[in-house]
């Protein structure tokens, strides 16, 4: 576990996932009122509490979590237990928070690595918030302000927040490392959804962009950096005659993504992600 104070009140967290570092952000918003963003896996739970002991972090109010998968809102069940902390999440998600035992199979059967992450928790019902597009959480000092951001899942939210027009995309802006990004888009993916999604995270104009997968950077133009990336990979999932041929164009291409992959060689996990990916794109292109 490492933290960094990226500003006054707000913390980045790296949970060390399977024990690789810089795979996953968690973040702590340590205000009047206490939130984590992204709790993590399961698996790397502890790692979160270890960083609100170390913050001085007693009692947690919110978890915000912008998907249920498995590697963004794992932990969350094992945090609101800990604390009493209500758990902020898309309506359409709010039935694996509360019995994770569907999701957990599923991910399970998408790929045997799942298990990396850890089985989530159940939670109460009545420890659940659902959130919509334009919902404002007040931590007393600041605002964090919800937008709903489908495409890499139906049930995704993103976090603004306002004060420090932070942007929380989770994964529908895409995995960034060293300032090189690229489109996070497992099967199912829905272009046309992330689209208008990243359209409309760049309408809000963020300063900084707060990565899960990872880190915070300025936002400058990674919003229109991914939304390229993903425009231009359509363009070759459909010249492609099959999924190896179009990886194989992307890895001759496309030098940003060599980069990105420079920059995470370090990580199995994101390699991985980084297949499903291809997979989501080429078969949300070939099926439109």
């Amino acid at each position: 576990m490492k933290i960094d104070e990226v500003f006054d009140n707000v913390y980045c967290v790296d949970v060390f996932v399977g024990g690789e570092e810089g795979v996953v952000s968690s973040y702590i918003l340590d205000f009047g009122m206490k939130a984590v963003i992204e709790p993590g896996p399961q698996s790397s739970v502890e790692s979160v509490i270890e960083a609100l002991e170390e913050i001085g972090v007693k009692n947690l109010d919110y978890i915000f979590v912008t998907h249920v998968h498995l590697d963004h809102g794992g932990g969350a069940g094992a945090l609101s237990n800990r604390y009493g902390a209500r758990i902020v999440c898309h309506e359409r998600g709010k039935k694996h928070v509360v019995n994770p035992e569907r999701l957990w199979k599923a991910s399970l059967e998408f790929s045997e690595k799942s298990a990396i992450y850890g089985k989530p928790e159940n939670v109460d019902e009545s420890a659940v918030i659902t959130a919509r597009d334009g919902d404002v959480f007040r931590l007393k000092d600041v605002e964090l302000v919800v937008l709903d951001t489908p495409g890499h899942a139906p049930h995704h939210l993103s976090f603004m927040l306002k004060d420090f027009r932070m942007l929380f995309p989770g994964d529908s802006a895409g995995m960034c490392i060293n300032g090189e990004v690229i489109p996070t888009t497992p099967p199912p993916f829905n272009y046309e959804l992330w689209r208008r999604s990243v359209e409309k995270m760049m309408s809000v104009e963020p300063l900084y962009i707060a990565y899960t997968h990872f880190g915070i950077y300025d936002a400058d133009l990674l919003l229109e950096k991914v939304l390229e990336t993903a425009e231009r990979w359509a363009k070759m999932a459909e010249k492609a005659g099959s999924l190896e041929e179009f990886i194989s164009a992307v890895n001759e291409e496309d030098g940003q993504f060599r980069r990105f992959m420079d920059a995470c060689s370090h990580s199995e996990i994101m390699r991985e992600w980084v297949l499903h990916g291809f997979r989501g794109v080429y078969e949300a292109v070939r099926n439109k």
